[in-house]
Order: structure tokens, then sequence, then C-alpha cells
């Protein structure tokens, strides 16, 4: 398949485009907001940081994305927010498009800015999990709602649903993995970017083997959370996401350990009591850009209870009611 000249066009995020924030302003924004790390260039080859890149150019190009923030951790002279823009400008080349999202660095909450795309730098190392949701309600997220996901987790337009998110609502979305279901823009820039430097990683039996669909599959699988800024921006606190460890010391805890995403989940309704925790994935699609064999930035571990309580539902009650989504 190849990409539709007008969805290319829809997905450069230019003025030109008239996009659904841009027709409604009495909509809510969405922001989209994720954590990467910085790495220089030359300083060696990891497959799987180019899927990371697609994924973000693909939710980048996202017309249902109003901002797309990224905090960018472990940055050095050079290689920072500055050099990591330049690099996905670039990228983007690979798929023909020439007119790339305006960008900034560092800036918070200025509210005459237009950039769509937002990154901010930190010499510190991979962020915990609370420090990872503090970001998300600071005030460089200048959205009304919140999509924060694995930087591997790319979206297509079902995303278009969060605009409509009921306040009250938590919802946390498992990955649709990467099958020949993937919707046909997300599929065709994995295909661009990765799949001509990789060919290897296209073939149906790999893509099989290493991104099953958790939204089937695997019912605690989480990997991305919706919510609005305004519930947690003032209420979320850092006990919730601490666990005692070996020596009965309270340590934050981290992606990529065991049962972080679900005690993260549980962390967050402790801050505030989402009337429901919706487990939407049936309603709104991320697929996952890991056909490459696993490596984890950091990692190890196993996070002690509690974790989902409530657990994320496909069923809420607020489905039953017909008002997850205020449409």
């Amino acid at each position: 398949r190849v990409l539709d000249p007008q969805k290319v066009a829809a997905f450069t995020g230019n003025n030109t485009v008239a996009t659904d924030a841009q027709t409604d302003a009495s909509h809510p924004k969405v922001s989209y907001v994720t954590s990467f790390w910085a790495q220089e260039r030359g300083s060696g080859v990891n497959p799987h940081r180019l899927e990371i890149r697609a994924s973000l150019l693909a939710n980048i190009l996202n017309p249902h994305f109003d901002q797309v923030v990224i905090f960018l951790d472990s940055v050095k002279e050079n290689a920072n927010c500055y050099h990591f823009l330049k690099g996905m400008k670039e990228l983007s080349h690979t798929l023909d498009i020439t007119s790339f999202p305006t960008t900034s660095v560092n800036h918070a909450d200025l509210l005459s800015r237009i950039d769509k795309v937002t990154c901010i730098g930190s010499t510190t190392g991979q962020p915990n999990y609370y420090q990872m949701f503090k970001n998300a309600v600071s005030n460089h997220v200048t959205g009304d709602i919140v999509v924060m996901a694995n930087a591997d987790q790319a979206f297509d337009d079902t995303i278009a649903l969060a605009r409509h998110l009921n306040p009250e609502i938590l919802i946390s979305l498992g990955t649709r993995g990467y099958s020949d279901l993937i919707s046909a823009v997300p599929d065709n820039v994995y295909k661009q970017v990765v799949g001509k430097a990789h060919p290897e990683y296209i073939n149906l039996s790999n893509e099989r083997r290493r991104t099953p669909d958790n939204c089937m599959t695997i019912r605690g699988s989480i990997d991305t959370w919706i919510f609005h800024k305004s519930k947690l921006k003032e209420t979320l606190r850092p006990e919730p996401f601490q666990r005692r460890n070996e020596v009965g010391e309270m340590e934050f805890f981290f992606m990529n350990e065991m049962q972080a995403e679900n005690a993260a989940t549980w962390a967050l309704n402790q801050c505030y009591q989402f009337e429901s925790v919706y487990h939407a994935c049936e309603k709104i699609h991320s697929w996952h850009f890991h056909l490459t064999p696993k490596t984890h930035h950091g990692g190890g571990g196993h996070v002690g209870q509690p974790w989902n309580h409530p657990h994320p539902s496909k069923t809420p009650k607020c489905l039953e009611e017909g008002n997850c989504f205020l449409v």
C-alpha cells in the first residue's frame, strides 16, 4: 500500500490543512505525551530506536493530536532536543514530507505559540512513573486531554475519540500489536521508515511472534493512559507511586518492571477517584512498533502490590450508561 497524497498532507500539521481541532474551536485540545532517551550520533545502532522514532513520527503527523510533547532524558551537549528534532525532521523526508510541523524546545505554557511539537530535555536518566505523570500534567502540556503512552505505540484515526472523553473516566489501553489488521497509515509509516532499512522485520511470521494483540489476549497489559489533565493537575501525589524495597525503604517504580503499569493505574485512582477505569482498546487502537528483538532502556525488577483495584474493564459502568465518551 502507498500513502494517499491527501492523507500525507493531512498529516503534515501545517496551517494549510484543516484538522478536527482547527475546524471546531469548542472541542478540547488533545496532547500526546511520551518519554524517550537522547543518543549521540554514531554511538551505536539500536534497531528499536528507529522503530520508536517511526512511531513518534506517526503520532506527530496524526491530525487528531493538537500537541506532541516528548520528554527527552539523558541529554548532553551533543545529544539534546535540538539534535533530536532535527533528526525527526530529516526522518520525515522518508515519507516525502516537505512541511514538518513547527517545533519548540523547553517552552512552557506559552499560549501564544502554535508549535505542535515540544521537546523537553533533562540531564537525568529514565523517569519513574510518578515523574512521567507529573510531566504529563506540567505546564509544558497545553492540552485539556492527555494521551500518555509508551513511545513505541502509534495511533490511528480512532484516537479522535479521546477528544470526547468524559472527564470522570480514566482510559487504559493495551496495544493491538502489529498484524495484518493494522491501519493503513501507521502500517505505511513503519514500512517506509523501518521496513526499507530492515526488511527482515516486516515479514508476517516475525510480526506475529514479536507483537501480539494484547487487547484481545492479555487483560492486564497497559501501554497508554488517557485522562483529563484537570483531574490530576492538583491531585497527583508521589506516595501511591512508591513501594518498599528489600531493605524496607520506599522507592519509586519504573517502566519495564513487572506489574509497573498495573501499579501505576492503581496509583492514579488513589490520586483521583475516577468513576470508571475503561480498557477501551476495542474503541481506540494503538499499534506496537516493536518487531525488533526485545531491548529496554533501563528496566528489571518487580513492583509489589497493590496493583489494579479496580481492574480496568472492557465493560465499565460508563459503557452501560453510554457516557464514556460525550458525543
